[in-house]
């Protein structure tokens, strides 16, 4: 393939990613996409051949990004409340800027469970075995409840990812714009981490 060819595989991606993941059309037409991105609606199917497929490359490659995201901040080597501080703020922020990501992958996984349980298998490591050794010191030196990796990380994913799933729930029952919903988000930082440890959330090397 051609750079000229990468490059427009790139700009469908990239502007699909915007109609799904950014403007929540997960309906989106091939037409739509193409609309979006400035092409020929004939060069969605040369480049993907069908929707389905768009679809599954935008599931893997959402799957890839984040699972590289969680696991470059969670073995940093850096102290286990400042990882916890930099997924706080990387998982806000990602939020923010793709909002519909996680109803995405929520919903292709329901309609394809086999589809990520395969691309799971191809790592056997999880987010848990990076931080139990670390959890397990800080639950022994006294300045954690007891609480199983599998616990802390799904109740530390839930408080990232639920405001920004129940975004029309949230905007709609509390009246927020768009400015106040961002700046909900951006305080409710301090709020996961203090949730989480009972302390204010320092300075984080994503600022």
């Amino acid at each position: 393939m051609g750079s000229a060819d990468v490059q427009t595989e790139k700009l469908i991606k990239d502007k699909a990613k915007v109609l799904f993941f950014q403007k929540g059309y997960l309906n989106a037409t091939t037409q739509e996409i193409a609309d979006e991105a400035g092409v020929n609606r004939a060069l969605i199917h040369y480049y993907f051949r069908s929707r389905e497929q768009m679809m599954d490359t935008l599931l893997d490659e959402a799957l890839v990004e984040k699972k590289e995201k969680v696991r470059k901040i969670l073995t940093a080597d850096l102290p286990f409340r400042e990882k916890i501080a930099n997924y706080i703020e990387t998982m806000v922020d990602h939020g923010l800027t793709y909002p519909y990501l996680d109803n995405f992958i929520i919903s292709e996984t329901a309609r394809y469970p086999d589809k990520v349980r395969a691309f799971c298998s191809r790592d056997s490591i999880k987010s848990t075995d990076l931080i139990q050794e670390q959890l397990e010191e800080e639950i022994a030196a006294g300045r954690m409840v007891p609480i199983s990796p599998q616990d802390f990380m799904v109740n530390l994913a839930a408080l990232c990812n639920y405001p920004i799933l129940a975004k029309p729930v949230l905007k709609t029952i509390y009246g927020m714009t768009d400015t106040t919903y961002r700046e909900f988000l951006n305080e409710r930082k301090q709020t996961i981490y203090m949730t989480l440890f009972g302390e204010r959330m320092p300075q984080t090397q994503s600022k």
